[in-house]
């Protein structure tokens, strides 16, 4: 595979770009993009790269030292020899599709476990990226495109649940973003159904994966987050209706599925109960005083001091 080749034919139609991003960041046609030095290669729904921003001068090599599978590209920048490296894959990743959880889940654990071989910047946005087909850039292809299972096989894999809250940056963000709203989402939608709730649905949906963004050091692009919420709001609506969730309390609401969780839920209280109260019983125990004494002063039966009691031995 040529990878330049492969960078230019698999851009977006419209991707965004910029010389400096602080003055000049904007969408633009493909044509008329590939003349800027940074530029967007993912869509807002769709990975074809991971890539990484490494500040290190020997930043084009310094992979190798570290064990870390080769870049497809690396496109260095020759003032200070800082890079990104980029790494193909071979099948895309949709990032905005709440039915495809899984795949994105493992594309941000092989992004995150080889963000941290390679002790790449995690505040890196990952929008634009340095443009291989500039001549401002010295560009070198390592490899070939990637299977992430072939990633994975190379690196150390830090599960997401391992990671540090300063860690979710990446596809991090798409994770986080797309748990946090499906629970919102699944208590939220009753208060949807009825003439038009589709659409008010899908709207408050936005503007809550909005706020998630947050909770991040670099948020994601607008684009992306409400790609997220309409999938969220199209699975979850779909699937959440007044006949579904009449079938589920049906199914699960049963007077026996009732009586084991009150039992469950009694147990679980009594302990916590007996927890907090007994050091007080055994000093009061220690006092002198009598089961009914204390049972009084604790606010308790009397059997339940005398069975707290006998556990204790």
């Amino acid at each position: 595979m040529e990878a330049v080749s492969h960078f230019a034919e698999t851009l977006p139609a419209r991707p965004r770009c910029a010389n400096d991003p602080a003055v000049d960041n904007r969408i633009r046609i493909r044509s008329k993009a590939l003349g800027y030095r940074l530029i967007e290669p993912n869509t807002a729904g769709m990975v074809r790269w991971l890539m990484f921003d490494v500040d290190r001068p020997e930043a084009v090599l310094d992979w190798e030292d570290r064990r870390v599978p080769a870049p497809t590209l690396t496109c260095q920048n020759p003032e200070n020899g800082h890079a990104h490296l980029l790494y193909a894959l071979t099948v895309p990743v949709a990032r905005t599709n709440a039915a495809r959880l899984g795949p994105l889940r493992y594309a941000e654990t092989v992004e995150r476990s080889l963000r941290a071989a390679l002790q790449a910047d995690r505040g890196y946005a990952r929008t634009l990226v340095k443009n291989p087909l500039h001549a401002h850039w010295r560009v070198h292809q390592w490899a070939d495109a990637y299977a992430l299972g072939e990633l994975a096989d190379e690196l150390t894999l830090i599960p997401f649940e391992k990671a540090a809250n300063d860690e979710i940056a990446g596809l991090g963000r798409n994770c986080e973003t797309f748990e946090r709203l499906r629970h919102h989402a699944y208590r939220a939608v009753r208060d949807f159904w009825g003439p038009g709730g589709e659409e008010r649905f899908k709207a408050h949906l936005v503007e809550v994966a909005g706020d998630i963004q947050g909770a991040f050091t670099t948020p994601l692009p607008a684009k992306e987050v409400e790609g997220i919420a309409r999938s969220v709001a199209k699975w979850t609506w779909k699937r959440f209706s007044p006949e579904t969730f009449r079938d589920f309390v049906e199914r699960t609401h049963t007077p026996e599925i009732q009586a084991k969780r009150g039992r469950k839920g009694g147990k679980a209280k009594g302990a916590k109960r007996r927890e907090e109260l007994m050091p007080r019983v055994l000093e009061l125990v220690g006092q002198g005083k009598s089961q009914r004494e204390v049972a009084n002063l604790v606010g308790v039966p009397q059997k339940t001091v005398s069975r707290w009691l006998k556990r204790s031995g």
